[in-house]
């Protein structure tokens, strides 16, 4: 994966291939000056080349009938959009798992720093390519990242085929929702049984096409079989030795302690069965047979989430992804996730109250998720960003401005959340220098940020927004409790309450609630990490800066 190596200035700048200055200096907060050789950019993801096994097909195999043609099976009847499992899949984060430009540098610096690469490969490709996890593991050996980015056996290609078809529909209803099933601990059998949803499935085209028989299984459709990957549990190791769990991201264990569970499943929102209007979806599930008839349920495998961010870096790079998908379905895809986003919070402002000459006004965000807001990856965040005008429209207030790189701003544009800075957990809000933020922070064993997921020993805040429901006395409140909350009587399941103190000539207030996937620091931070995965990801969020997302408005005059 390197193809050469140059020799870069560590400064107070960024990094120099990322801004497009070869002899520029790079580092950051913290950066003491010196020197670091920075190797190439990691070079071009192999395609995912046709590959059949005795349990696994990569997804061209599915496509042959899973994927929409020019007749109106498996389109939309209104909006023409193709609703095929292939095609709606194929440009979702599950399809680039193994490609995902920010995964990769990641995973590249936990590598860079391990005295032993495979039990970090083993637990990362686990997830993020597990149908080649799987097959290598079957016949003892290792899928490395070199091999998987690069390689031509079975399992590379598999592997390179992401979160694909043929894994997760033979996910076996073994210890799911199990401790033991989690951080990518599924089970898949030898029987090349093809779960799904719908009973009496008629079995004989797939049997001839694929030599997979489709079975009905109610488990394919609950959280369990989401939580399998969709919690990630890190070990925590002092002296070579096991001495703890760190939840690394747990969605699953959060919507378990919630209203949501058991009536709401994953599934529920993020393979919808509806269409915009609520309406119950109808379609055919292949374009073969003719008669196959439409299925109802009708999950659209679009697994819509709130990455838009990487899907648009996707689209603007997919050459390098080895993909054959059309940078104009990512952009469709980035677009039905900002859709997706916006149902995710609301929010109200409160009736002002004055007292001795300020201007009180409480703002309250709902999290109508069924999990934390925001969930999954450490380091997404949710802010807000609040102005208050006077009766001639003049800004008298401001908190929560962003920059063009995503980092948020002060008075004066003044940054507020540099390298290592947790801006604390907000109650009530008196200055631009203060932000109503919710986010989870890993912290190291010193006690210190870290964005090396491994590193992590426990969380130095996390006050992200509970789902409603959520009690102290439910299950798994170890691993799902707020962190950095306390004194705050307006933080609550399901919701949380800021107060903004603004000055007696504010005559109305604007909220947006503002979104990020990817914070300025862990581009920063990457931007310093001298391997081929972390330069690449680095150029290509250099082009196009984390961009945050306005997902809910709301405004009061008075």
């Amino acid at each position: 994966m390197v193809f050469g190596a140059r020799r870069t200035a560590v400064a107070l700048v960024c990094l120099a291939v990322a801004c497009g200055d070869e002899t520029a200096p790079v580092g950051g907060a913290g950066g003491g000056g010196g020197t670091v050789d920075f190797p190439d950019p990691l070079g071009p993801v192999a395609a995912v080349t046709s590959t059949k096994t005795d349990r696994f097909a990569t997804s061209g195999a599915c496509r042959q009938c899973h994927l929409a043609g020019e007749g109106p099976e498996l389109l939309d009847p209104v909006t023409g959009e193709d609703l095929s499992p292939v095609g709606q899949w194929r440009s979702s984060m599950m399809a680039f798992a193994a490609r995902d430009p920010l995964y990769l540098a990641v995973v590249s610096e936990e590598l860079a720093a391990a005295p032993d690469p495979e039990p970090v490969e083993a637990l990362c490709i686990r997830c993020h390519g597990p149908a080649g996890s799987e097959e290598a593991g079957a016949a003892n050996a290792h899928l490395g990242l070199d091999e998987l980015l690069t390689g031509t056996t079975p399992a590379a290609n598999l592997g390179r085929d992401g979160v694909t078809c043929s894994l997760c529909h033979q996910i076996q209803d073994r210890s799911l929702g199990d401790v033991e099933s989690f951080s990518g601990g599924f089970s898949v059998g030898y029987d090349r049984e093809m779960y799904g949803p719908h009973e009496s499935p008629r079995t004989d085209p797939m049997e001839f096409f694929v030599e997979y028989t489709p079975a009905f299984a109610d488990h394919i459709g609950k959280s369990e079989l989401c939580a399998t990957c969709h919690t990630v549990i890190t070990p925590i190791v002092e002296d070579g030795e096991h001495v703890g769990d760190f939840v690394e991201q747990g969605p699953y264990l959060e919507w378990l302690n919630s209203s949501f569970s058991p009536g709401t499943s994953c599934a529920s929102c993020h393979l919808p069965t509806v269409d915009s209007a609520g309406d119950p979806l109808v379609s055919a599930i292949a374009t073969y047979p003719e008669t196959i008839g439409p299925r109802e349920p009708f999950g659209v495998h679009s697994f819509e989430g709130a990455n838009a961010y990487m899907l648009t870096i996707l689209s603007q790079n997919i050459e390098w992804t080895g993909s054959d998908v059309l940078p104009s379905e990512l952009e469709a895809a980035a677009e039905r996730s900002r859709l997706h986003l916006a149902t995710a919070a609301d929010l109200t402002i409160a009736v002002p109250a004055v007292e001795a000459g300020v201007t009180k006004v409480t703002v309250t965000v709902e999290n109508r998720t069924a999990h934390k807001l925001p969930t999954g990856y450490p380091g997404r965040r949710l802010w807000l960003h609040a102005v208050a005008t006077d009766a001639g429209g003049a800004t008298v207030f401001e908190s929560g401005s962003w920059d063009g790189a995503g980092a948020i701003l002060g008075a004066g544009g003044a940054r507020l959340d540099g390298a290592g800075v947790v801006l604390p957990h907000r109650d009530v809000v008196t200055s631009s220098a203060e932000v109503a933020l919710w986010e989870s922070v890993p912290a190291g064993s010193d006690g210190e940020p870290t964005f090396v997921p491994l590193s992590a020993v426990s969380y130095a805040k996390d006050n992200r927004i509970l789902p409603s429901g959520w009690s102290s006395s439910g299950p798994w409140t170890k691993w799902t409790h707020p962190v950095g909350v306390g004194g705050d009587s307006t933080y609550a399941p399901g919701r949380d309450s800021v107060t903004y103190h603004l000055p007696s000539a504010a005559a109305a207030l604007v909220i947006e609630l503002v979104y990020e996937s990817v914070p300025p620091a862990l581009a920063e931070h990457l931007a310093k990490v001298p391997t081929p995965a972390a330069v690449r990801f680095s150029q290509m969020a250099s082009q196009t800066p984390p961009r945050p997302e306005v997902i809910a408005t709301a405004q009061r005059a008075w």
